[in-house]
């Protein structure tokens, strides 16, 4: 991936910052683009003229649309992985009268990834489904860890009793899929309001527990 950290100046310097302007000027200019005509759709000269830079920037911070699609999904693929990964611990030390706090606990930390990079996580849900293309590559690659570490937490909670036996995989798509449907009515049609998007996702996991615990 295209980094800036190895471009000549001063860290906090004038030149540093100017790149760091630059990057995220980039940024917002793709995430407008890429949601209005789909990643695949947008050229790189598109891009330039969006974020007022000259095209030869555009190869300075980026490799190509894929790098820089990549760039931007970043920090949800970090902040959500983190998140999956506390859960996954915690839900080996949990116990039955435990296990609801320990998911809603995940479900406080996802809303707050949703309201951190929300233009993100609507980029995310808008190209996770659509065809395989360069440009999707990370999107679809996220997806599939988020679906095998949803299938793992269901698992852990199986394999300790704290759930019935059911499958892992229709559990995990199932559950992944309500909350897919749910983010993407908040930020695309707005039918849940901001404040209500962790009670909303809270519900779920209430609803979810109440099928699948033992």
């Amino acid at each position: 991936m295209a980094s800036t950290k190895k471009r000549p100046g001063r860290e906090g310097g004038k030149r540093d910052l100017n790149r760091r302007e630059t990057v995220q000027r980039l940024h917002d200019a793709a995430i407008g683009l890429f949601l209005a005509e789909g990643t695949a759709a947008v050229t790189i000269d598109q891009l330039v003229e969006r974020a007022e830079i000259a095209k030869g920037s555009f190869y300075r911070y980026a490799r190509d649309k894929a790098d820089l699609v990549e760039q931007i999904m970043m920090p949800v693929g970090e902040k959500v992985i983190a998140a999956l990964e506390r859960c996954e611990q915690a839900l080996h030390r949990a116990q039955r009268d435990t296990l609801a706090a320990t998911y809603l606990a995940l479900a406080a930390e996802l809303s707050t990834v949703v309201a951190q990079h929300s233009p993100r996580v609507l980029l995310y849900l808008q190209e996770m489904r659509a065809p395989a293309a360069p440009e999707r590559r990370s999107i679809h690659a996220l997806a599939e860890e988020l679906t095998t570490r949803a299938i793992t937490l269901t698992n852990i909670a199986r394999d300790h009793g704290l759930i019935r036996n059911v499958d892992a995989r229709v559990s995990a798509l199932t559950v992944l899929g309500a909350i897919d449907t749910i983010l993407f009515e908040h930020l695309r049609r707005r039918r849940v309001a901001t404040d209500n998007v962790p009670a909303v996702i809270g519900e779920l996991v209430t609803i979810v527990l109440g099928g699948i615990r033992g």
